[in-house]
């Protein structure tokens, strides 16, 4: 009778070897627009159309350049990040809504937003790379900065929240990325160090370099290649994690 060959666990991505737990960022992460809605909302609104593949780059590139602002400016929040969907606000003018007609496009979005969480398409890697990180004894969980507090009903929304150990929701903890609060604090709920951590987002100032400075392994999630001089190990896909590659 042959016997059979043993299964062999993916092999993860270096900076994740040895550690405990792996916490994720929300939005742009784990999570992204509905794209398609917000596009449609533009072109009903404001007779615009604009493709979904346009809008998810002036969404990372817009984020590429907050973060060299945001850093430059000592992290200081800009005004305009602190009002509502402000994210959308800023792609759809970068695409060349103006004023106008983007603060009728916002209202709609709001609205839209109310009746089901705009953050509500799931990164097609995710579900696989929670189920074998925790498969392979990690804690996984996540921290996110928010507006509204929902960040529950963005996950639920994907069909994931019941895969964390912890969510920890900026809005509702009273501290917000990049501060070192939140990553302290997330760290004393788990029980854990900061080395024993890796933490993965998309925005090199908030996620990767914020977490790299509170102690722990920041790993940056950059499908588009934007931040080539990275100081942090970099990804283009969730799925790296789970299958040991290294940039």
């Amino acid at each position: 009778m042959e016997s059979l060959s043993p299964v062999l666990s993916p092999e993860l991505h270096p900076a994740l070897k040895g550690v405990r737990a792996c916490i994720f960022d929300a939005g742009g992460t784990l999570v992204h627009p509905d794209w398609p809605r917000l596009s449609r909302i533009a072109e009903e609104v404001a007779g615009r159309v604009f493709h979904v593949e346009e809008m998810g780059r002036a969404f990372a590139e817009m984020l590429r350049k907050l973060g060299i602002d945001t850093q430059r400016e000592g992290f200081v929040r800009p005004d305009d990040t602190k009002i509502e969907h402000w994210t959308f606000r800023r792609v759809y003018l970068a695409l060349g809504l103006d004023e106008s007609s983007c603060a009728n496009v916002i209202e709609r979005v709001a609205a839209s937003h109310s009746e089901r969480h705009l953050w509500s398409t799931v990164d097609p890697d995710a579900v696989r790379v929670l189920d074998e990180l925790k498969r392979q004894g990690l804690i996984v969980a996540v921290i996110s900065n928010t507006e509204d507090g929902r960040l529950i009903d963005s996950l639920d929304a994907c069909g994931i929240s019941d895969r964390f150990d912890l969510l920890v929701d900026s809005k509702l903890v009273g501290h917000r990325k990049p501060d070192a609060a939140i990553f302290r604090l997330t760290l004393e709920r788990l029980g854990l160090e900061p080395n024993e951590t890796a933490y993965v987002g998309d925005s090199y100032a908030s996620d990767a370099l914020a977490a790299r400075a509170s102690g722990l392994r920041g790993i940056l999630l950059d499908p588009l290649d934007l931040h080539p001089a990275s100081v942090c190990p970099r990804i283009r896909s969730l799925g790296e994690l789970i299958n040991g590659s290294q940039r």
